[in-house]
Formats: structure tokens, C-alpha cells, sequence
């Protein structure tokens, strides 16, 4: 099963970033992309809260190497950044939400079990595997792990167990892997092929439209234009130098 439609700004090429936030609310409307794997469990991951930008990014990087669906945004303003990614971001969707009350809502509506990654006392090991369908996984800040709000929204608990004596917690990234991967595994993804000593990387499966609901600031139109504005001299450039 995948995600019912949520809004989405069509943004006009003169519109300004106030503009486009006004409209946010009003008339269009899209479907994200359906999962492929209709007939296995759907993994997203809500992130919240998660303050370094090179955690992101190897989060990402994971989540497209173990069959993550989409990664929901909180603060559909904010321009996410993916240092570490490595080139990885392009096979991910994005779906932004202005509000985390509002991203919990599609999900618990389109029956999504939360999972918080957290070592409290309710929480399951994640060796166990004790998944039920669809998952959306949240993990906590790198300093203070899963604020009150993220632990009211979860269904579920799940903790990596340690087995060495120095250190009381893993890397928000690492711990993300970890469980990532047990997911897969439990929901029977199909292992991605391999050519030599790499995994092959199937350029089709790059995300046509990654960023659903974002709306940009001033400040990223600012910054889009002058890429464009660059791009567009050094064509000239280059058609200048082959007259």
C-alpha cells in the first residue's frame, strides 16, 4: 500500500518565496509516486529533529541502500542538507510537512506504525525484528535522542543491543543503519545485484520530482537563479569558443 495525496506547490517561475508560502494552502494537489513494492511492507523515516547535516545525508545514503520509500521533512522551508550523501540523494523522495503533528497525522492515516529508535524501557531489541507491516521510523537528536513530542507520536520502541562496555549510545547514522537494514531483511526486499565488487546503481530508478510540498525561500530562489544565471554563461562561453 502506498500514501494517500498530500498538497503540493506548483510554484509559477516569477512567483516570490512569500507568494508561493501563501499558496501553499490553496488548489493543487498530487499523488506521490507509488511504492513498487506493493506487495511488501513500506519503510519511510520522519525526520525530525536530526541536527548535523553529515548525519542526514549518511542517512540518506542508507535508506536508498536498504529500500526506504521516502523520507518525510519537517518544515517544508527548510533547504535539507545532505553532506555525505554521496550521490545517493537523487534516488530518494522527499516529502515535506510544515508542521510534525501534521506529517504523524498521514502517516497513522495511511496505517504506518511508528517506530522510535530509543532505549527506554518498553523499546524491542531490533534483533527480534518485531515489525508489523508498514514502518516509518523516527530517530532522535544526536545529543538528547527522542524529545517528548517524537515519544508521544510513536506506536513502538526499538533498541540495537551493545555488547561492549565504552560507549552508551551509536551514532544517530549508524544506529539508523542498523536498523534499516533488520527491516529489509524481515520484509523480504530483493537484494540489489552486484557486478564486481560494487553494487550496480540503476540510473532509472532516479527520482524524477524528489521534493514534494517544499517550498523554497527567498534566499533558495536567490541561490537557484544565480546557478541558473551561471549555467546559461558558461554555455555561452562554450558556444563562443567553438565559433
Amino acid at each position: 500500500p502506498s500514501m494517500d495525496a498530500v498538497p503540493v506547490v506548483v510554484p509559477k517561475p516569477d512567483e516570490s518565496a512569500a507568494e508561493q508560502s501563501q499558496s501553499s494552502s490553496q488548489t493543487t494537489t498530487a499523488m506521490i509516486p507509488q511504492t513498487k513494492n506493493n506487495d511488501r511492507p513500506e519503510m519511510v523515516i520522519l525526520v525530525y529533529d536530526v541536527a548535523k547535516k553529515k548525519n542526514i545525508g549518511t542517512i540518506i545514503r542508507s535508506a536508498v541502500a536498504f529500500g526506504v520509500s521516502k523520507m518525510l521533512i519537517v518544515g517544508n522551508k527548510k533547504n535539507l542538507k545532505t553532506f555525505g550523501h554521496q550521490r545517493t540523494r537523487d534516488f530518494m523522495q522527499f516529502v515535506y510537512f510544515d508542521k510534525f503533528e501534521r506529517a504523524v497525522e498521514h502517516l497513522k492515516k495511511n496505517k504506518f506504525t511508528i517506530y522510535g529508535c530509543e532505549i527506554c524501557e518498553d523499546a524491542k531489541s531490533v534483533v527480534s525484528h518485531p515489525f508489523e507491516g508498514n514502518a516509518a521510523f523516527i530517530f532522535g537528536n544526536e545529543g538528547s535522542g527522542l524529545n517528548q513530542k517524537a515519544l508521544k507520536a510513536c506506536d513502538r520502541f526499538l533498541y540495537i543491543p551493545q555488547y561492549g562496555h565504552g560507549t552508551a549510545s551509536l551514532n544517530v547514522a549508524v544506529a539508523a543503519s542498523i536498523v534499516l537494514h533488520h527491516f529489509s531483511v524481515w520484509a523480504k526486499y530483493p537484494e540489489t545485484s552486484r557486478s564486481g565488487f560494487k553494487f550496480v546503481v540503476d540510473e532509472t530508478k532516479k527520482i524524477a520530482e524528489p521534493h514534494i510540498n517544499f517550498i523554497p525561500t527567498e534566499k533558495d530562489l536567490k541561490r537557484k537563479a544565480r546557478i541558473l544565471a551561471r549555467e546559461e554563461r558558461l554555455k555561452r562561453e562554450a558556444a563562443e569558443a567553438k565559433a
